[in-house]
């Protein structure tokens, strides 16, 4: 008797446990910027500090509703963390070298206003419409210059959209932002010319 109900307490959780697993869908995206190719330029003179700040309106990335429930993404790793990356291997390609911010002789900030797929989900098709923005700004005791960089793209397919959905169409759009900051040179001309003694 004992062994019976043992067995049966097992098999309540494990079935809790398999109810749980089928209820919770994966809460992140995880993105990762493809690396610069390195350019044969050599800034001598500029040393630059880098910083993200994140002026989005919400903090995920994307939601829409399964069974339901509202499903909420955030970035693997997170928008700032994204950002900062590409923007140092960006400028390391570029020959910039990267310093604290007491040893810099320029700034560059990356304002972060839009990271965020949009779901519209139908009876039979949803919509994605996804969108990258950011702002470069490069500053010393020189000046200040601002560019705005972005991206997007819409996808519609059957049925609903979920994850590999969202995560396909935003990846696209944020690859195509980085690809954009790689090409740039009015950033880095920026910087050559800000950092000039």
């Amino acid at each position: 008797m004992k062994r019976r109900h043992t067995l049966s307490l097992l098999a309540v959780i494990a079935g809790s446990l398999l109810f749980a697993g089928c209820q919770t869908q994966p809460s992140t995206l995880t993105f990762t910027p493809p690396a610069p190719v390195a350019s044969m330029a050599v800034n001598q003179h500029a040393v630059v500090f880098v910083s993200v700040r994140d002026k989005r309106p919400q903090s995920e990335v994307s939601s829409y509703v399964a069974d339901g429930r509202l499903v909420k993404l955030a970035a693997q790793p997170s928008v700032t963390e994204l950002f900062q990356q590409v923007q140092q291997q960006d400028l390391v390609s570029k020959g910039f070298r990267i310093g604290h911010a007491q040893h810099a002789n320029v700034s560059v900030t990356v304002d972060v206003n839009q990271f965020y797929a949009n779901v519209e989900q139908g009876n039979l098709r949803y919509n994605l419409d996804s969108k990258v923005q950011v702002t470069v700004h490069a500053q010393s005791a020189k000046g200040h210059f601002s560019k705005n960089i972005n991206a997007s793209r819409t996808y519609s397919g059957a049925f609903s959209a979920k994850n590999p959905e969202i995560q396909k169409v935003l990846g696209e759009t944020f690859n195509e932002v980085v690809s954009s900051i790689y090409n740039d040179r009015e950033v880095a001309n920026a910087i050559t010319s800000l950092a000039t003694p």
